[in-house]
């Protein structure tokens, strides 16, 4: 959550003006009733505005605490694949003097570790997933867990990897969890462990999918993956065209170079 003098003010002018409105109706309404005329509907509006006003500084603290930045992140991470211009603006926000809360959400600092991902920076990745894992409430601890635990497999940091799965899985896991421990059995854990079939499957199911159809920077990923999964099974033929949909389409990532290496190494 960063929230700015200026993001403040918008939420506190936004509800004001709400409350302002409901009691111009309340009292509109009250002035109908001592003329004995039918005031519910203004009544009603005014109620309405009141109720509007808590929704509105909700709704005012996500977009402004956290709405922005994702919106930013899905721009110039996931559309245009350019995850350091990504953590540049996430640094220049984050180091701010106008900002009043300064303490990160799991949702963006989830970006911003698959940003440092998709530039081979596994330090910074990995230090962004243990700060993920501090600052996560009691209930989305687990996830945060999760999380790391699917960068470690990715690095083949198997041991580690296999003491925070089974961690978690001890523990009681809502939907997301569960379908984020059903991705990692069939991605990340299925390649750190050689069963490069389960992999196959899986991707090309998530690469094909109508809803959610994946976005540039998935694309990208589950790609790579494939070409990753078919080198290992010795079918070269097949993972050229994974490796090169990655040197055109790979941005300022470094999956990119990546690809063109495998492509050297197996043409």
């Amino acid at each position: 959550m960063f929230l700015t003098k200026k993001g403040i003010w918008k939420i506190v002018i936004k509800t004001l003006i709400y409350f302002a409105i409901g009691s111009f109706f309340i009292a509109l309404g009250v002035r109908l009733t001592i003329l004995d005329a039918d005031a519910n509907f203004m009544f009603m509006l005014g109620a309405f505005c009141y109720a509007c006003c808590p929704i509105i500084i909700a709704w005012g603290r996500y977009a402004e605490g956290k709405g922005k930045i994702i919106v930013s992140c899905n721009k110039l991470l996931r559309n245009e694949l350019k995850p350091y211009e990504f953590i540049e603006e996430y640094k220049k926000l984050k180091s701010s003097t106008d900002l009043i809360v300064n303490k990160p959400s799991i949702e963006v600092l989830q970006l911003v570790a698959i940003s440092y991902d998709v530039l081979d920076n596994r330090e910074n990745c990995l230090s962004v997933a243990d700060e993920m894992i501090s600052v996560a409430s009691e209930k989305k601890k687990t996830y945060a867990k999760l999380i790391k635990c699917a960068i470690l497999y990715s690095y083949d940091m198997v041991d580690e990897a296999e003491a925070i799965f089974t961690e978690a899985r001890a523990s009681k896991l809502n939907f997301l969890c569960q379908s984020l421990v059903d991705a990692i059995l069939k991605s990340d854990r299925a390649m750190a462990l050689g069963d490069y079939k389960t992999v196959e499957a899986y991707n090309l199911n998530a690469l094909s999918q109508a809803f959610p159809k994946p976005d540039n920077l998935s694309k990208l990923m589950l790609h790579y993956k494939l070409g990753e999964v078919y080198e290992k099974l010795q079918s070269y033929e097949k993972a050229i065209p994974y490796y090169q949909y990655c040197v055109d389409n790979g941005g300022e990532t470094a999956l990119k170079d990546s690809a063109k290496s495998a492509l050297q190494r197996i043409q």
